[in-house]
């Protein structure tokens, strides 16, 4: 062992306090740095600390990974040096591989074109950061039919954006929580989460095709995207008018009867592999756009919906307390619905498709602040018009949307009332900082994310879940019938659906499998 080394690095690690600093600062790999510091003794986690004690009883890293349920690579990488270390090592195919990632990222920044946009540099103060960045250009071709056409929409992008993705149930018991940490493979024991990178262009539309992947659902319920509470109030000001002014900029029309085809178009799926079929739905480019996601459209049919109703009751809200008062008694007044809260309008019509579903159009990009950034306010949005271009509909104008949320939440099922947290997160600094995933882990991740145009997930906790399974809760006793109950003790009939073999008949027959899938394969 190079002591000499090691206190070099122990010494530059106590002046800087981090280490990405310390890599950048001697000129060494992030990994190195932490496994020699591991080995110095001044860095540890409690992973590092498992790790070390497992190898101190004689367990081989083949043992350890089993052990810890994670991979070797990862172990290696947190145990420390048992060989000579050298000033310049050799570097390892892994090493060389991910070089190679690195130059093909660097290259993907500078030359991928993904649209096109009417752009104003003296208005640009909620522009994304790599948006900033980056220069305008267009794709320079003697044909300029339809590859050109498929590239119209934006700038040149820097970084893919890193997700994170999170079903939480709070209103768990300690058996609920222990079935899931033990059965469900979930750290936590009241989530399940996941980590994903994604194109720059990605669109809602496509992120909920993935989202199916990601959870193991099989994209056979109604779905939304919906801002948190205090962004939806703030920006509509919790007004019919205000949320009006943005039908068609950030949130869906009240659409005509009988049109659910129209709005879920694209769930053409008729036969063969769901997998291959969702793969098609979330690759890029993002070119699908709904009939009424369409701004002219979207604005025309809201504007119909308040011609119709312009001198309509409005009731008090229902009140349980007093439910036998009539429906007469409720009456406040007549008024036109554009001058009514959305409270008011709600008490008193029923909006179908409700007043807060977003457009699937929009892209995550413009739509998702990083955390602790910046956000817009309604007044900055739809002050332009930007040009993209639509397959079937050829070029389009839409409204400039900004930045106006760095959290989202996906609805699905309704019925079984699954809700997924969207955070859009910085960097990934964090993963590689707890040992979730290298460096060269994410740098194989994002040329991926360049070169196929598709997101990719670099970390999950917790199993798969199903659907029709009744939320947390059902899928919890599913867990529990299929890895807990006894048959002998309590022999039932394979027709009764708390015996293990109905439940695994069913759970399977709807696409669920507990085999545990490496990232790269998930989506």
């Amino acid at each position: 062992m190079d002591k000499e080394l090691l206190r070099e690095i122990n010494e530059v690690y106590q002046m800087t306090g981090n280490l990405h600093k310390t890599a950048k600062e001697l000129g060494f790999a992030y990994a190195k740095v932490r496994k020699a510091l591991i080995t110095y003794g001044t860095y540890s986690t409690q992973f590092s600390d498992d790790v070390y004690r497992l190898r101190c009883n004689g367990y081989t890293v083949e043992e350890i990974a089993k052990e810890l349920d994670t991979t070797v690579k990862r172990v290696s990488a947190w145990l420390p040096y048992e060989k000579s270390m050298y000033n310049l090592p050799e570097k390892t195919k892994d090493a060389v591989r991910s070089g190679n990632y690195r130059k093909r990222n660097e290259l993907a920044r500078e030359n991928s074109v993904l649209a096109k946009h009417i752009f104003n540099d003296d208005d640009n103060d909620y522009a994304d950061e790599d948006e900033r960045s980056a220069k305008m250009q267009t794709r320079k071709t003697s044909n300029a039919n339809s590859a050109e056409k498929e590239s119209i929409n934006t700038i040149t992008t820097g970084e893919p954006i890193r997700l994170h993705l999170k079903l939480h149930e709070e209103e768990l018991d300690e058996d609920s929580q222990r079935i899931l940490k033990k059965c469900g493979r979930s750290s936590t024991g009241n989530s399940i989460e996941r980590d994903i990178l994604i194109p720059h262009d990605m669109t809602l539309h496509a992120l909920h095709f993935a989202i199916m992947r990601l959870f193991g659902w099989q994209n056979s319920h109604l779905h939304a995207f919906r801002l948190p509470d205090e962004v939806y109030k703030k920006l509509t000001n919790n007004t019919v008018r205000g949320w009006g002014n943005l039908v068609g900029v950030l949130f869906q029309t009240v659409y005509p009867d009988n049109v659910w085809d129209a709005r879920y178009g694209d769930d053409d799926y008729e036969h063969g592999s769901v997998k291959t079929w969702l793969r098609k739905k979330y690759t890029g480019p993002y070119h699908y756009l709904g009939w009424y996601e369409q701004y002219g459209v979207a604005t025309s049919e809201f504007n119909d919906f308040a011609e119709s109703h312009q001198n309509m009751a409005v009731y008090e809200q229902f009140d349980y307390k007093n439910k036998d008062k009539s429906r007469e008694d409720r009456l406040i007044k007549h008024a036109p619905v554009i001058d009514l809260t959305l409270e008011e309008m709600n008490s008193s019509l029923s909006v179908d498709d409700g007043t807060d579903d977003l457009l699937e159009r929009l892209t995550v990009s413009s739509l998702m602040a990083r955390k602790g950034e910046k956000k817009a306010g309604a007044e900055k949005l739809g002050k332009k018009m930007v040009k993209r271009w639509y397959k079937g509909y050829g070029e389009t104008l839409e409204p400039e949307v900004k930045p106006v949320t760095d959290k989202l939440f996906y609805h699905y099922d309704y019925g079984d009332g699954w809700v997924v947290e969207i955070t859009r997160i910085k960097d990934c600094g964090d993963l590689i900082e707890n040992g979730t995933i290298t460096e060269e882990e994410l740098e194989e991740a994002k040329s991926t994310v360049y070169g196929e145009h598709r997101p990719v997930c670099i970390h999950q906790d917790g199993m798969r879940l199903v659907d029709d399974v009744g939320g947390f809760g059902g899928f919890i006793n599913m867990l529990h019938i299929l890895y807990e109950s006894d048959d002998i003790d309590e022999p039932l009939s394979p027709d009764d659906p708390d015996s293990k073999e109905y439940t695994s008949i069913w759970a399977h027959s709807m696409g669920w499998s507990a085999r545990k899938i490496s990232n790269k394969q998930l989506l």
